[in-house]
């Protein structure tokens, strides 16, 4: 890729938008850089160097004006409906969002005759019921997606690759595996459990801990190295190609709420609570990097512990 002139972020109020809007100021300083929000500026992040638009994914309209407004070379596509656990009470919504959000940007892009790098941010989920042999999980794993979001996200991958087949959209799609850093919604286990703790530290909860399945086994990235990867996938990925974000290394969560557990003096209950348990749950995800690491500079470099006491302290300050 050569240096971006103008970039716009979808989903930039998220999670994830807030950090890669702050990693793509500091890589591309000369570059103009553009954040989607849906409704209003009154959540626009304290960059004052991010240019807001505002648009609907779920509007072709609407996105045609962002992309005549934006003109933009560089793309990075995270606006999503991204809980599982809300996919499942919302299954339409979560496919339209997800998907059809996605090709009204791609329909957009190939109406202006714009031929945008464009990285598309999917999901692990995607892969659904993986045979545990098959673990560590490589791009060419088929989908076998087992809740709403995952078929969504499966979905919007299909048609990332589609407008490349048939229109040579330059398209990367990646496939983060689960990250979690300061900010994350506490729909989100790591941010879950470490809101909890710090509740009952400050004397707002009772000293017990509710949990989902402690023994699935997931592969953890912080959201820093994750962002990275987003970068590195622009700069250097092949157009048409998936990428998977992982660590390569998988742990339970019953092994993160113990490495959380070990930054606080309280004794704390551990009880499972029905509600946080999924209907369908796959019992290990580990990601495989190597074509990741192949194309490009990137390696998962951030310390986990560290990571997640940085997460708690986050919640510590907000509770």
């Amino acid at each position: 890729m050569t240096m971006p002139a103008r970039i716009l972020i979808t989903g930039i109020s998220g999670f994830v938008g807030s950090y890669l809007a702050q990693a793509c100021l500091s890589s591309y300083p000369t570059a103009t850089t553009f954040g989607l929000y849906r409704y209003s500026l009154a959540q626009a992040p304290a960059l004052a160097e991010i240019q807001p638009v505002i648009g609907d994914i779920l509007s072709l309209k609407s996105m045609q004006y962002v992309i005549d407004h934006t003109r933009p070379d560089l793309i990075f596509h995270l606006a999503a409906q991204s809980s599982v656990a809300s996919s499942w009470s919302d299954p339409i919504r979560t496919l339209q969002v997800n998907a059809e959000g996605a090709v009204h940007i791609f329909e957009a892009l190939r109406l202006a005759g714009l031929m945008a790098r464009i990285v598309v941010v999917g999901s692990s989920e995607q892969y659904g019921a993986v045979p545990p042999e098959a673990n560590p999980i490589k791009e060419s794993q088929p989908f076998r997606p087992t809740n709403p979001y995952a078929v969504a996200k499966a979905t919007q991958d299909l048609y990332a690759y589609q407008y490349f087949a048939a229109y040579r959209l330059p398209t990367l799609r990646v496939r983060p595996f689960n990250h979690f850093g300061p900010r994350q919604l506490p729909t989100f286990v790591v941010a879950s459990l470490a809101r909890q703790i710090a509740l009952i530290e400050a004397g707002k909860a009772e000293p017990v801990l509710a949990v989902g399945n402690l023994q699935v086994r997931r592969d953890f990235l912080p959201v820093e190295a994750v962002v990275k990867a987003y970068l590195a996938v622009a700069e250097y990925g092949q157009v048409g190609e998936a990428y998977n974000i992982g660590s390569g290394v998988a742990y339970s969560i019953g092994d993160i709420l113990n490495m959380l557990l070990q930054y606080t003096d309280r004794s704390i209950r551990v009880q499972e609570d029905s509600n946080l348990l999924r209907p369908i749950d796959q019992p290990v995800t580990i990601a495989d990097t190597s074509q990741l690491q192949r194309h490009t500079s990137w390696q998962p470099d951030l310390d986990l512990n560290q990571a997640l006491k940085r997460t708690l302290d986050y919640w510590r300050s907000i509770v």
